[in-house]
């Protein structure tokens, strides 16, 4: 029974350090976010008027997908561009979107050239920023940083000579912090070896590099052997952390001062991490299960450069080899990439992958966190420690919002564009949207319920509201409903929606089904043919080679289809009988030139008209 409970919890000290169990929810997509306002603006500019836009950059990241509601502005929009300047900075234009703007909204995908190394290195590091422009306000009336979804990762080396004054010692550490997105939470894995005894206090500290500071958190409480896990609340020195004036500090008998220390720092860098222990193995093991170890690893913006850092205490001899393997949780799997017995010093690991060893395949199946490191002894030659590799990422999802959704439908003209990530442990979700149009405002609610389906509600998002905007964190802490796995499953699932309520419409004015699809289409209103209602839905809009048209129709009709461009001419036509229910046309763009076309459906009785663009 000893060795049961034993072995019971080291696979609960193995779960709750890698998060094994917890972040089988990811995809390879990379979500952005900017939420506009006059403050952001250079000079600022006093409004109350609001934008926000998601990004969606898929995994090979050759294709950007993007929308943008604003709303309150003073007047019409008279350019959107993305702009080239770190936060509070002005910088030159980038990428002009006016092309795809349609009234108070943006909704279109850059693939090709435009999505070079460096436009996407500038992308990750959240150096552009979304300008939106008014008559009124020439320069710009609402502004906002684009910013990827992420916690931020810290990667701590520790040793003696980082201590003031500097402690002789081959005793080395690695620490993995991590800042969550709403800033109320850092969780870290530390893993220390070689030291001249047992840690008898950790902490940590208020200074930069090279000076010594006061303590500002007790991590003592944390400490299990030579490995301290866990997470505090960093509100009180938040500033520090965010400025790179903190270091951890770790404390032995014979040095009751620090015997290695590291810094806190942020860092440009794409981060991951990986807690290693026996229990994560899926082959037997031979020693104590106390074996442990922590690995970091770095992706540059580029993505053609990944260091790579780990440090193993306890282990039962030499590391004869290490490597990332393919493959899930408690899934065995083929090496992918080897590391080099150069890389490999003692129960340090330190080295880089570049060139062609970083394949989009590898780098999709890392983001996924399909990817775990294994490390090998005599003793175990299959391995002894093993850690599945999960980003700092979150997992995005993102919505449009109108009456076309509401079931039954509404004949609201209101819209808006709204996302959720959510951290890899499924802890918390960020949520963020804004509408514009609406005849008034009510009550707003996250709803559990797929497409098409009502459901009751989940969370009450009413006193969000502002301006047309709601914003904030669903926590795991929170009193009445908390954020849990269980939640985010039904994100996975496309299972939750957002409805916007008023006075007019009861039950909801607009809705926003909730996706993680890449490109997400808007689903479009009920028109009508004479006394036949059709759901029209085009895309991609703007488009190259081809569009699609789907239209669901309530009756049979024989229907023209046709494209004229902004002369009046004719440009494409043809000749459908459209079903009961859904029928599909495509049309071809090749011998079109780039520009903005009206898309005409006709039958004897009515007429329906969508607008198309052709890049």
């Amino acid at each position: 029974m000893k060795n049961c409970t034993k072995s019971i919890v080291i696979a609960l000290i193995a779960i709750l350090c890698s998060g094994g169990a917890y972040a089988d929810h990811l995809t390879g997509k990379f979500l952005f976010a900017a939420r506009l306002d006059g403050a952001q603006e250079v000079p600022s500019v006093t409004t109350n008027a609001l934008g926000l836009a998601y990004l969606q950059l898929n995994a090979t990241r050759d294709t950007l997908c993007f929308e943008m509601t604003a709303t309150g502005l003073s007047g019409s929009i008279t350019g959107i561009h993305i702009h080239q300047g770190a936060m509070g900075v002005s910088g030159p234009v980038v990428l002009n979107l006016a092309t795809y703007l349609s009234g108070n909204r943006i909704k279109g995908t850059v693939t090709g050239a435009s999505l070079s190394p460096a436009f996407l290195s500038t992308l990750f590091a959240g150096n552009f920023y979304l300008n939106v422009h008014t008559a009124a306000n020439a320069n710009g009336e609402i502004r906002g940083q684009i910013l990827p979804e992420e916690d931020k990762g810290m990667a701590v080396m520790l040793n003696g000579a980082n201590e003031v004054p500097a402690v002789m010692t081959s005793a080395t550490g690695l620490g993995f912090f991590m800042l969550h997105q709403h800033k109320g939470r850092l969780s870290f894995t530390i893993v220390a070896d070689g030291l001249s005894g047992a840690i008898t206090g950790a902490h940590l500290h208020k200074a930069v590099a090279g000076q010594s500071g006061g303590v500002v958190q007790d991590l003592t409480p944390f400490i299990s052997g030579n490995r301290i896990t866990g997470s505090v609340d960093p509100t009180a020195y938040l500033g520090a952390l965010l400025g790179d004036s903190l270091y951890v500090n770790l404390h032995t008998s014979a040095n009751p001062n620090g015997e290695i220390r590291g810094q806190l720092m942020m860092q440009p860098y794409l981060h991951f991490d990986a807690g290693l222990d026996t229990a994560q193995e899926t082959t037997p093991v031979t020693g104590t299960g106390m074996e442990i170890g922590n690995a970091v690893l770095r992706l540059n913006y580029t993505f053609d450069t990944l260091w790579y850092d780990a440090q193993f205490n306890g282990l039962t001899g030499a590391i004869n080899a290490a490597h990332f393997h393919l493959g899930g949780v408690n899934v065995g799997g083929g090496v992918v990439q080897g590391i080099p017995s150069p890389d490999i010093n003692g129960n340090v690991i330190s080295g880089m992958l570049t060139g062609a060893s970083i394949t989009d395949s590898f780098l999709r199946h890392l983001l996924e966190g399909n990817i775990y490191l294994n490390v090998h002894t005599t003793a175990n030659a299959n391995g002894e420690v093993r850690g599945q590799v999960y980003r700092t990422l979150r997992e995005g999802y993102v919505y449009h919002i109108n009456g076309a959704q509401e079931v039954p439908q509404t004949n609201s003209s209101a819209s808006g564009t709204g996302m959720v990530s959510i951290d890899r442990g499924q802890t918390n979700a960020h949520y963020m949207m804004v509408v514009d149009g609406l005849t008034g405002y009510s009550a707003a609610h996250f709803h559990n319920n797929v497409a098409g389906q009502n459901g009751g509600v989940l969370y009450d998002l009413s006193s969000k509201y502002s301006n047309g905007g709601i914003s904030g964190y669903w926590l795991d802490n929170e009193p009445t409903t908390p954020f849990s796995a269980a939640m985010s499953n039904k994100f996975r699932k496309d299972s939750v929606y957002v409805n916007f309520h008023t006075t007019a419409n009861a039950n909801g004015e607009i809705r926003g089904n909730v996706s993680r699809k890449l490109c997400v289409d808007i689903p479009q209103s009920v028109n009508s043919l004479g006394n036949i209602s059709i759901i029209t839905n085009l895309y991609p809009n703007p488009a190259f080679t081809t569009a699609t048209l789907d239209i669901s129709s309530s009756a049979q009709t024989q229907a023209t289809i046709a494209m004229y461009d902004v002369m009046g001419r004719m440009v494409w036509t043809t000749e459908r009988k459209l079903a009961y229910g859904n029928s599909r046309i495509t049309i071809p763009l090749n011998n079109v030139n780039t520009g903005i076309y009206s898309i005409q459906i006709r039958n004897e009785t009515g007429q329906v008209s969508l607008k198309l663009v052709k890049q």
